[in-house]
């Protein structure tokens, strides 16, 4: 990437954020005498007024809050996924490796017992036969 097309890149963004900061300011000042009767859960009383302004940052910090959760137990639920796969493969392995002990075990008493009927064939002598 050219750096003036990173230059351009981070003038836009800069702008971009700058709209953004100058309109969240302009609806503030805007807003800044109204007031509002607000139900809240039975938290607020529903005749007394409240400042736009504080319903709008309350607003904005409330769905601050609300993503972070989201987003925290979407993590959880991923993290948890993984490890829930994780024990699924190393229950696999586990059973695999007593598979691979089993059949070396096999093998050797296998290799004992065709060993013990060599040494035994090997005694005989040919008018035994």
């Amino acid at each position: 990437m050219s750096l003036a097309f990173k230059r351009f890149n981070v003038y836009l963004r800069l702008s971009v954020v700058i709209l953004l900061v100058g309109a969240i300011g302009l609806i503030l000042f805007k807003n800044r005498n109204h007031a509002v009767n607000l139900w809240l859960f039975g938290l607020i009383e529903e005749t007394r007024q409240v400042n736009v302004v504080w319903v709008i940052l309350w607003t904005a910090l409330i769905t601050r809050v609300a993503w972070f959760i989201f987003a925290f137990s979407l993590r959880l639920w991923r993290d948890y996924r993984a490890i829930q796969k994780q024990d699924a493969v190393d229950q696999v392995t586990k059973e695999q490796q007593r598979r691979e002990a089993d059949l070396a075990e096999r093998e050797r008493r296998l290799n004992q017992q065709l060993a013990g009927d060599a040494a035994a064939k090997s005694d005989l002598k040919p008018w035994d036969v």
